[in-house]
């Protein structure tokens, strides 16, 4: 008798465990969202907090992380620490959406694009390619005058030094060295002038094309 009885308190105490376990098991399964919704999902502004503690505010689109926001990571034994910046399908892209953005630029500028590679040891660099369509040709009153950068302005960042590469056949170069990133910049021809942001501490291309 008396073993059947401590046989039963034992399964009570594991029945007990077993569904305690199984308390804790659901606590920490729960994901709470406060935001805007469609479709019953998160999308527009919220907030987020996993099955740890992180939480996450900012945007949302179709049930994951799009756009600004920024998380916090919940540190059981130290502080919490913060990452801000950007997410593309949940995926933390950085903390600026793209590594450059072309913020404007004149009406005869017909072409700008910009091209990068990662940054080396060696220094950041930002070159400066600037070409129209007749400069540099040869005519009979001799070869046609290449547009050429007449002022650069950088509002945000620094540069070490510059310096032109003007023998190039149709285009003239300029090469900004060891650049301290990010840059916010105006890069004027003349009467025309192209404004540019450099984010990302890379090696930039950009290339100018002005209508003759």
């Amino acid at each position: 008798m008396k073993l059947k009885t401590i046989v039963g308190l034992l399964g009570l105490l594991m029945l007990g465990k077993f569904n305690l376990v199984n308390a804790q098991s659901n606590t920490q399964k729960e994901t709470t969202y406060v935001g805007d919704q469609k479709n019953g999902q998160p999308d527009g502004k919220g907030v987020l907090t996993d099955t740890i503690g992180n939480v996450f505010k900012g945007s949302f689109k179709k049930g994951k992380k799009e756009g600004y926001g920024e998380l916090t990571i919940k540190n059981a034994i130290g502080k919490d620490s913060t990452l801000v910046g950007y997410w593309k399908k949940d995926q933390y892209v950085g903390l600026y959406e793209f590594p450059y953005k072309i913020v404007s630029k004149s009406y005869m500028i017909s072409n700008a694009s910009i091209a990068y590679e990662p940054a080396n040891p060696s220094g950041n660099t930002i070159e400066i390619s600037v070409e129209s369509v007749s400069g540099g040709s040869a005519t009979l009153a001799g070869e046609m005058p290449k547009p050429t950068m007449t002022e650069h302005i950088f509002n945000k960042g620094s540069y070490q030094e510059m310096f032109p590469r003007t023998n190039q056949q149709k285009r003239n170069v300029y090469i900004f060295q060891n650049v301290m990133f990010p840059v916010s910049a105006v890069f004027k021809f003349g009467n025309e002038d192209i404004m540019v942001d450099f984010n990302e501490t890379k090696n930039y291309k950009l290339t100018v094309v002005l209508r003759d």
